[in-house]
């Protein structure tokens, strides 16, 4: 039998070389790919984002800019120049833009970052749970199929890896371009023309609430009860002590009951009821104004207007902005005011903002506000708190050659403001311990204030800080008003009182000239009409006193009806609300 064959070749014996390390799932791969993807985008974002913030200007920069605010110091000393205020405009429009952009890139931004630390958290979160390695027998090669699968997972994570990097790479600009196809224009700072402004009755009292009539061809007689020189009266719909507003040619009053607050717009030729628009359903707003007390009424403020806007507020807090077609642009509820004969300030205007004197319970309380809210778009300005108790008197926005001012009194203090930040001025203690009603008249780079409980005081408007001992030129004791606002030419000071008071003082030194008793009741502050004062007793009366160094009477006028508004004074007319109707003043023509 043959011997069975063996093999010279000695039996295989085990590797010692090291088995090729194992490698990872696709999964896991692709996970960490995308999860360093992220990080890296986020890193891009993030420099661009530190890139446009070094080379944006500082938030407050944006707000208050040294060539913006020269522009506005030197425009207030040429308002006719067009060219200026249109090169203004241009400026803040360009700088609006910007700082607009500037926020919305990096909010954007912000997302961002957010969206790639997310992926970062998910990828690194499934790269950890996909991580078990394929095991390999010692020696034994992967499978082809397994090989196939682990290339195809790399190139995979690969294309995605280049993906997210491109995306990194482009979205600032993507992001960017589309913010700048896609947001709306910013709407470019307007206000009216300084002409305009100081021709137009567009608030209590006329320009700066001076009580001043830029016209001199104004009637001197007319009779309700014959008609003569009574171009037209309309009856009003709701009650209030507010005066006309006046802007081109329409005319404004506000009206209201516990439960209704409306503005009207009447035709200034004819005297037809244009529109009514009623300030209601505003967020905030109390559900029922407070009862108000009978001497205000719940529309005791006059309304103020520019060549787009008439804003108007109300007893119970609420303040609503309306356009010259009757619709509302916006609207605010700054609450019930602590105020025990309810609000009464009126509003003022500056340029595109509608300035609201908001005092309020008393010093101690810490209430009191001066506001200002944009025109157009109705967001607060600024606000600066006032260390000043409730008061019913209105604040005068004037110029004094060198500088625009917000002259405002209320107990204890007369202060000024600066009307583009809202900050304080000047200060005098000279209204301690009053209930404060009349507002404050300037003439000459001098202001007047006045209480019944204190005196009238001249004080020289160009300081800074606290002036009480340095500023106040005069002050004087006689004839002071309760209720009514002081009335000034630069060379005469004219007080009256409700009781009919009228006491006349030298502008320069305070020596009073004469003080005269016209027995009559009054409620309507005084006016100048070139060398006339106009005087309206609360029955309606009108007197035209001679504006010299002594109280003669020219003319008396009847109404027919109640009046407690001051008048408002235009080209050859004049307008007086009455507490039934809106009257207009004209000379019949031949």
């Amino acid at each position: 039998m043959a011997e069975p064959q063996t093999s010279s070749d000695p039996p295989p014996l085990p590797s010692t070389q090291p088995a090729p390390p194992p490698r990872r799932s696709a999964r896991c791969v692709a996970a960490m790919s995308l999860g360093a993807a992220a990080a890296v985008l986020a890193l891009v974002v993030g420099a661009l984002l530190v890139i446009d913030r070094r080379r944006a200007e500082p938030t407050d920069a944006f707000v208050e800019s040294p060539r913006l605010e020269a522009m506005k110091a030197e425009l207030g000393k040429d308002p006719a120049n067009t060219d200026l205020a249109t090169e203004l405009r241009e400026l803040d429009l360009q700088r609006r833009r910007d700082y607009f952009h500037h926020l919305t890139l990096a909010r954007w931004g912000n997302y961002v970052l957010i969206a790639c630390f997310a992926v970062f958290l998910i990828g690194a979160r499934t790269a950890l749970a996909w991580g078990k390695r394929l095991r390999r027998p010692g020696g034994k090669p992967v499978e082809v199929e397994q090989e196939m699968r682990a290339a195809r997972g790399g190139r995979w994570a690969l294309g995605m890896l280049a993906v997210v990097l491109g995306a990194g790479a482009i979205s600032p600009v993507a992001v960017e371009a589309y913010l700048r196809m896609t947001a709306p224009e910013p709407v470019p700072t307007h206000f009216a023309d300084p002409n305009d402004v100081a021709r137009y009755w567009a608030g209590f009292r006329g320009p700066g609430g001076q009580g001043v009539s830029a016209y001199t061809n104004v009637p001197t007689e007319w009779d309700a009860n014959s008609g003569r020189n009574i171009l037209w009266k309309t009856p009003l719909a709701l009650p209030g002590k507010g005066s006309p507003a006046i802007w081109g040619k329409r005319v404004f009053l506000s009206g209201a009951s516990r439960d209704r607050r409306e503005v009207y717009c009447y035709d200034a030729d004819s005297g037809k009821l244009l529109w009514t628009a009623a300030a209601k359903d505003i967020p905030g707003s109390p559900p029922r104004a407070k009862k108000a007390f009978g001497d205000t009424g719940y529309a005791a403020a006059s309304p103020v207007a520019d060549d787009r806007h008439v804003a108007a507020i109300f007893s119970n807090g609420d303040l609503a902005c309306f356009d010259h077609e009757g619709q509302l642009v916006w609207a605010k509820a700054l609450g019930s005011p602590i105020n025990q004969y309810t609000h009464g300030s009126s509003l003022a205007m500056w340029r595109n903002l509608v300035i609201v004197q908001w005092d309020q319970a008393s010093v101690e309380d810490h209430m009191s506000k001066l506001l200002a809210f944009d025109v157009q778009a109705g967001r607060a300005v600024w606000q600066k708190r006032r260390p000043v108790a409730n008061s019913w008197t209105t604040p005068a926005v004037v110029f004094d050659d060198k500088r625009h001012q917000i002259l405002t009194s209320a107990n204890p203090w007369v202060i000024s403001y600066d009307p583009n930040s809202g900050e304080e001025l000047w200060r005098a203690k000279c209204m301690d311990g009053a209930d404060a009603a009349s507002s404050i008249v300037f003439a000459n780079g001098v202001a007047y204030a006045v209480s019944a409980e204190t005196e009238l005081y001249a004080i020289r408007a160009d300081g800074e800080g606290d002036v009480t001992e340095t500023h106040v030129a005069w002050q004087a004791g006689d004839g002071l008003p309760d209720l009514t606002s002081p009335l000034t030419d630069g060379k005469h000071v004219w007080l009256l009182t409700t009781m009919g008071t009228l006491t006349c003082y030298e502008a320069a030194g305070g020596e009073k000239v004469y003080e005269h008793e016209l027995e009559k009741s009054f409620n309507a502050s005084p006016s100048l009409v070139g060398d006339r004062l106009y005087l309206v007793t609360v029955k309606g009366l009108t007197l035209i006193l001679a504006a010299g160094r002594e109280p003669k009477t020219l003319a008396t006028n009847a109404l027919g009806e109640a009046v407690y508004a001051s008048p408002a004074f235009q080209d050859g007319r004049i307008y007086f609300r009455g507490a039934k109707h809106l009257f207009c003043i004209a000379e019949a023509t031949p």
